[in-house]
């Protein structure tokens, strides 16, 4: 069995649908070209790129950045983000956190990956609700049976009235077998969708359509899968850090404001090249 066979697929979303088998390191592809820090030497890039590939030889090497460890990189590989010595040979996964400054250091190194996932999403798959002057932008994965969605929905004047913007994303709880998939695909295939969301979330009949241009349920929920999402509502803020479930108008606002100092890993590694 492969060194890395117990490593997670879900957690890393690295894996093949099937159970690591040995298998050689792919060929370093011209388009894959990560971000690299200063100080990361060319041979410590090569370990490092032999070990994703590993894991996964399809999987596409993104960053690679200091870490607080001395001999320890940050990796961003797909949607995973991973520690790895500058040898290849140690690697870890987790929750990084800083105690000091009570931020999620493996969070905001995802950031980056977020938005690219995030800005792929179809116009035609989001429902917003915009403030006339929107001052922060946030995207919520919703399902229209999920109790604390039905909440989150409750408070949109709230939110609107702190100058934040919901762009909300179907994502069925329950996968394609969900009871009210039916539903949730009349609310995105109705003629005013803002209307069709608002009946739905408040409990109210939603008459049942189908469209050409359907949101793309089995693409989506691969999407929230790869984003770590295990259940509804999800928020992202616009640098692609989730910042929670549920939260009340002014939790959300201040949350927000805090992350408005707290610096992306994209940041950080372009202060470094």
């Amino acid at each position: 069995m492969n060194r890395l066979a117990v490593l997670p697929a879900l957690l890393l979303s690295l894996a093949c649908s099937v159970a690591f088998a040995a298998t050689p390191a792919a060929a370093n592809s011209p388009a894959e070209q990560p971000v690299v820090a200063k100080d990361v030497t060319p041979q410590t890039v090569e370990a490092i790129r032999h070990l994703v590939h590993d894991i996964n030889p399809q999987a596409k090497l993104k960053q690679i950045s200091d870490s607080p460890f001395p001999g320890i990189k940050t990796v961003v590989a797909d949607a995973s983000v991973m520690y790895a010595s500058e040898d290849g040979r140690y690697l870890f996964y987790g929750v990084l956190l800083d105690t000091k400054t009570k931020q999620n250091l493996t969070d905001a190194v995802l950031g980056n990956v977020r938005v690219e996932a995030l800005a792929s999403i179809p116009a035609q798959d989001v429902i917003s609700f915009k403030p006339k002057h929107p001052k922060y932008v946030v995207t919520a994965f919703t399902d229209t049976s999920c109790g604390y969605c039905q909440l989150l929905f409750k408070n949109t004047q709230g939110y609107l009235a702190e100058g934040i913007q919901i762009n909300y994303v179907p994502w069925p709880r329950a996968g394609m077998q969900a009871p009210n998939l039916v539903q949730m695909q009349s609310v995105w295939c109705a003629k005013d969708p803002v209307s069709a969301y608002s009946a739905a979330m408040n409990g109210q009949p939603v008459p049942t359509a189908t469209c050409k241009n359907s949101a793309d349920f089995p693409t989506l929920l691969s999407l929230g899968e790869k984003l770590g999402i295990n259940g509804t509502p999800a928020v992202f803020d616009r640098t692609g850090r989730k910042i929670g479930g549920f939260m009340t108008p002014a939790q959300m606002l201040a949350k927000l404001q805090e992350l408005d100092h707290q610096p992306t890993s994209g940041e950080k590694v372009a202060e470094a090249k």
